[in-house]
């Protein structure tokens, strides 16, 4: 049952990556205009055939800059580009191309800004008439972060739908023995969780932010849209402060059993030991290779979307425009790789491995999962007297 949940969630999320790959690859480089008016009017005239989408070129390339598009169309030819057309030796274009002037090749200037003064109190968004960059992030935007974005998610489900389709449940080799030990205290529970749940709200809720107006709009409308936008960027705002806090405890009390070892690399190696139920699995400690790596990947993760996401949220206060929309770029990328781990974290500690849940749920495993998983910790605290030995030895 569970290798056949795994194989269709394999075939289901495989074709959504290649619906979204065609999209890709098919997608225009502009943005299209849903609404020209505001109160209910027109939208604008823009069709989906290619008479509309060659009409809407022509505009977006009006709005480029010219050192980048050349002359308008309708301007006529300067003095220089008329002699440059002309046949001549390479000698002679040279001494041509030296003896230009600025009046004879504006083509061929450094960008400028026109600079003057405003009549109103200074301010960052006021005084600045004009932010061309804006469009070639808003490009960038809407191309490798939506589609990559998409690619990634839906590659790491395929992935680990056909994994669990191939290998099925991790079992405990030698099955549950009925007893149990503690392994994460009260503290340790309810701050994974508090961590877990702002996460996947903020995950929900910045990926309505980001995929929202083309997927969601569609279905259920813009004013329905524009109220779950608006309540998702609030929402949003506010998990900052559970999420921070939970990573500045997780760092605190997890710290010391994160830092890498030998261990960890010869866990790497034997893929932690998935592969087979024959298999013995590689010793660990508390926490193995595959854990802690997890651990950094939302520490650091977790740094990068938390500075990010202020900077974001103070507009001008310690960045500008091009800041901003750096920060906007790092945010969603981070994000989406952070989905993609907590995937796989998900899956291990959920249908991925059996009696894996319960460690995170009551804070306690069997036996015998502690002793194939983590053979290491269990050992130490058999040793230190912190787990009765198993009632076949005390007999």
């Amino acid at each position: 049952m569970v290798r056949a949940i795994g194989g269709i969630a394999a075939v289901v999320f495989t074709a959504l990556f290649i619906i979204v790959l065609v999209q890709a690859f098919s997608s225009q480089d502009f943005v299209l205009p849903t609404e020209g008016v505001i109160g209910g009017g027109k939208p604008d005239p823009v069709t989906e055939h290619a008479a509309g989408y060659q009409a809407l070129a022509e505009r977006a390339q009006l709005q480029r800059w010219r050192g980048d598009t050349g002359p308008a169309p309708e301007a006529e030819p300067t003095e220089f580009q008329v002699a440059y057309q002309q046949d001549q030796t390479a000698d002679q274009r040279v001494a041509l191309w030296l003896s230009r002037s600025e009046s004879q090749d504006d083509l061929l200037l450094p960008r400028r800004f026109l600079e003057g003064r405003t009549m109103v109190a200074s301010s960052p968004v006021i005084n600045v008439l004009t932010q061309p960059e804006g469009r070639s992030w808003r490009a960038f935007r809407n191309s490798w972060p939506m589609f990559g974005g998409g690619l990634f998610m839906f590659a790491v489900l395929a992935i680990l739908g056909a994994f669990l389709a191939w290998r099925g449940r991790v079992r405990i080799r030698e099955g549950f023995s009925g007893e149990g030990m503690l392994r994460f205290s009260l503290i340790e529970r309810a701050n994974h969780w508090l961590t877990a749940v702002s996460f996947i709200l903020l995950a929900l809720t910045g990926l309505i932010i980001l995929y929202g107006r083309s997927l969601l709009r569609p279905l259920i409308g813009p004013d329905a849209f524009a109220s779950l936008a608006s309540g998702s960027a609030w929402l949003h705002i506010a998990l900052l402060v559970p999420f921070t806090i939970g990573l500045l405890i997780m760092f605190v009390v997890w710290i010391a059993h994160n830092f890498p070892t030998g261990l960890d690399w010869e866990w790497l190696k034997r893929g932690g030991g998935f592969g087979s139920d024959e298999t013995l699995n590689p010793p660990a400690r508390k926490f193995n290779a595959g854990q802690k790596l997890v651990f950094w990947g939302v520490i650091l993760g977790g740094a990068v979307l938390v500075v990010t996401g202020l900077t974001l949220m103070v507009p001008f206060l310690w960045a500008g425009y091009d800041g901003m929309e750096i920060a906007q770029s790092i945010h969603v990328i981070t994000g989406i790789l952070m989905i993609g781990l907590i995937f796989g974290h998900i899956y291990i500690g959920t249908i991925g491995m059996e009696g894996a849940f319960t460690a995170m749920w009551s804070g306690r495993v069997d036996r015998n999962w502690a002793k194939e998983h983590h053979s290491l910790w269990y050992e130490d605290l058999l040793a230190r007297g912190r787990v009765r030995p198993p009632r076949s030895a005390a007999g």
